[in-house]
């Protein structure tokens, strides 16, 4: 079964939107796959609105669906600390073995205007993290419906 972690920021309007928009086409094209999946989209997943929202309780909801993954959608470009808290999560979990698979993402409108050549140029994404993917193997993304476009051809979906 695949099961899919979006992680990205889902604070702002247009956050939200896009989050709601990946999750759309993810389950649109693993149903028109026949494919056994869950998709973990935390801006869909149901809360219990009955409780305060805590920040423990926000931890421990999306880890329990970080572990279980074995495929991870990561927006990377905004700086959210959350999704890269989530990134680190995963990269523990590759690091110790697991088969997991990694569509990290930066979109930056600047890489494309200023004509720049992804994200080792200088306009100030961390070493450290783009590091962690370059050591790992693990290709970077410009769009998202680049990255999906890898995970169709990585999983045979048409």
């Amino acid at each position: 079964m695949i099961y899919i972690y979006n992680a990205g920021p889902m604070f702002t309007e247009a956050d939200i939107h896009q989050r709601r928009i990946e999750g759309r086409k993810m389950k649109e094209l693993l149903e028109n796959n026949h494919q056994e999946y869950f998709l973990a989209n935390p801006i869909d997943l149901p809360l219990d609105n009955t409780k305060p929202l805590t920040s423990e309780k926000i931890f421990l909801t999306d880890y329990e669906h970080v572990s279980k993954a074995n495929v991870f959608f990561f927006e990377l470009a905004s700086g959210d600390a959350g999704t890269y808290v989530e990134l680190g999560n995963a990269i523990e979990k590759l690091m110790s073995g697991k088969e997991i698979r990694m569509y990290p993402v930066f979109n930056d409108i600047r890489l494309q205007r200023n004509g720049m050549s992804g994200v080792d140029c200088p306009i100030g994404f961390n070493s450290y993290l783009v590091g962690c993917l370059r050591a790992n193997k693990i290709d970077i993304y410009m769009s998202f419906d680049e990255a999906l476009e890898a995970f169709k051809n990585d999983f045979d979906l048409k």
